[in-house]
């Protein structure tokens, strides 16, 4: 056993992002420290920090792609952006990804708090590439946002969504053969986004697609466990949805595959996910994606901030097109989902 005291930790006060300084007052990341770093296991990835704001010191609003959590341990503090509220000791900040939000010490000794982030390195385990954006977003990536935003919203309302949201409701036979039909496109998926790593060539792109690749590949696999190793259904329209989408990663130019991989698809399944891990809720496979996709989603926004060679117009064509097909993919699957269901059945 060893005991670490919390002085024993680095610290870091500020970070640079777009070249400008911010004051994150004091952080102390566990995963600097080369005990703990080798005690928390890698592959939860969980990662904690000890966090301080003196009175008055300020950490600005700001967002992240990843979910947090914030558990203050001494003093208190008001929260900034989407809320505002005073928090003390013993409180728990739960910060969705892509939330507006900030901090402020107050009292006689300000807060101390534990962040936590439970997938992905912690937000400034980096301090020379922090996971946050203080910065508001230039227009043209805020339009492509709220594009992309708007057909999330449609999407929530697709046949397959509310299925897998009524699960429970569903008659005999659907829920196998949903599973079954969506494993041919979760097959399928792991081709799209190989293709894609092949069809770049060096540089960020490239780099963004291994990365994507790497925390994705054999997702499917879990899949199969759910369906206890069932030959998966093939159907016509979800190979030609898949091949369209093989297609593009393969000719299409770079901001296109960035926009399809990351604002489309895992867009979608971010959607699709979250229902899904109500109505599987012992799956692996569902538990993984509902936080894995809201980080990929903004890891394509990342990527699109960072590269400023493209046109709203062209990524509002790419999504368009490529919300049509998952559209489409999505309204087959679950046809042939209700199809499996007793002749003669009323829901």
């Amino acid at each position: 056993m060893q005991v670490i005291e919390r002085d024993a930790l680095a610290e870091i006060t500020s970070v640079v992002v777009d070249d400008v300084v911010h004051d994150i007052g004091l952080l102390k990341d566990f995963h600097r420290h080369p005990v703990l770093q080798e005690f928390v296991p890698e592959l939860a990835r969980l990662s904690l920090s000890w966090v301080r704001l003196r009175p008055g010191e300020e950490l600005s609003v700001h967002q992240h792609p990843t979910k947090s959590m914030i558990i203050i341990a001494e003093g208190t503090g008001r929260t900034q952006g989407d809320v505002t509220t005073d928090i003390r000791a013993g409180d728990i900040v739960v910060v969705p990804p892509g939330a507006r939000h900030g901090f402020v010490g107050s009292g006689a000794e300000g807060f101390w708090a534990l962040s936590i982030q439970f997938e992905g390195a912690g937000l400034y385990e980096n301090p020379d590439d922090a996971r946050v954006n203080f910065a508001g977003e230039r227009p043209e990536l805020a339009a492509v946002r709220a594009a992309n935003e708007q057909y999330m919203c449609a999407y929530e309302n697709n046949t397959l969504v509310r299925m897998i949201r009524e699960m429970d409701a569903q008659p005999p036979g659907v829920r196998e053969s949903m599973l079954d039909h969506l494993q041919q496109w979760s097959n399928a998926f792991q081709r799209v986004i190989a293709a894609r790593v092949v069809g770049e060539s060096d540089g960020p792109a490239r780099v963004l697609a291994d990365e994507h690749l790497a925390e994705e590949i054999g997702h499917h696999r879990l899949l199969a466990d759910i369906r206890e190793d069932r030959d998966a259904h093939w159907d016509p329209v979800i190979a030609a949805v898949s091949s369209w989408f093989v297609d593009r990663m393969s000719t299409g130019p770079s901001v296109e595959r960035t926009v399809l991989a990351h604002l489309v698809l895992e867009g979608s399944g971010m959607v699709f996910h979250a229902a899904g891990v109500h109505a599987f809720t012992s799956s692996r496979y569902f538990q993984l994606h509902d936080g894995a996709d809201a980080e990929h989603l903004e890891m394509g926004y990342r990527a699109l901030a960072e590269d400023r060679d493209w046109s709203v117009e062209t990524v509002r064509s790419a999504l368009g097109q490529g919300w049509q097909m998952m559209e489409l993919l999505s309204d087959r699957i679950a046809d042939r989902a209700q199809s499996a269901a007793p002749a003669g059945h009323v829901r």
